[in-house]
């Protein structure tokens, strides 16, 4: 099969799979799809196991350079972490929240430790950006098709933070209370295709590595 015979394929599952996430949050009882997709629901714990699944399929991504393989690896997990709760698991808020950072109760040396990495995570994701940029737009890869489907996974990541902070704020700014029925499809739409996420990624390494490469 062509890369564009697989891309087409893989737009049409993801299709699908949108039109089973809406049709699910419209047709169960609200109880059953709060839980279904709550930060306890079967999508967020399949996204962590996707995540580390997607870590490992890295590690053995030939011929990407061992660096930048251990590097998106260390990523990945990092997600996967925090699809677990991990973290706010170690500390008494989030790490990735600057009210943390702010809280008088905290001992110094859990924030002097959060922060650092933090910090080490950013860098790396900000690293790993610059090369993939590098590769994308002045080496042409946004071209290829697995250039399509990286930038389609990168931009999807904020749009999904859209509808899951979407509703709060809306509430709590604007006081704008959305029915029922498009709050439980923003939250479907949110956790089902943030658990899409580690597979158009899988997705995009494998259309990658189906190309003529030299080791980088």
């Amino acid at each position: 099969m062509t890369e564009r015979r697989l891309l087409l394929a893989a737009a049409a599952v993801l299709v699908c799979f949108g039109l089973l996430l809406a049709g699910l949050a419209v047709t169960l009882p609200t109880a059953h799809a709060e839980r279904l997709f709550s930060e306890e629901g079967v999508f967020e714990r399949l996204s962590y196991w996707l995540w580390i699944g997607l870590a490992v399929a890295v590690l053995f991504a030939r011929p990407i350079a061992l660096t930048r393989r251990v590097g998106m690896a260390v990523i990945a997990l990092a997600l996967a972490a925090r699809e677990e709760g991990w973290h706010k698991k170690f500390t008494a808020d989030s790490l990735f929240k600057s009210d943390y950072y702010q809280m008088t109760d905290v001992p110094i040396a859990e924030k002097v430790v959060a922060g650092a990495v933090v910090l080490a995570l950013t860098a790396l994701l900000l690293w790993l950006l610059a090369i993939g940029g590098r590769r994308l737009f002045w080496e042409g890869g946004w071209r290829r098709p697995w250039g399509w489907v990286t930038l389609f996974g990168v931009f999807l990541s904020p749009v999904l933070k859209v509808f899951d902070r979407a509703p709060s704020i809306l509430s709590h700014r604007f006081d704008i209370v959305l029915p029922n029925a498009s709050d439980m499809l923003l939250q479907a739409f949110e956790e089902g295709f943030e658990m899409a996420l580690p597979v158009i990624f899988l997705f995009a390494l494998v259309l990658f590595l189906r190309e003529p490469q030299r080791p980088r």
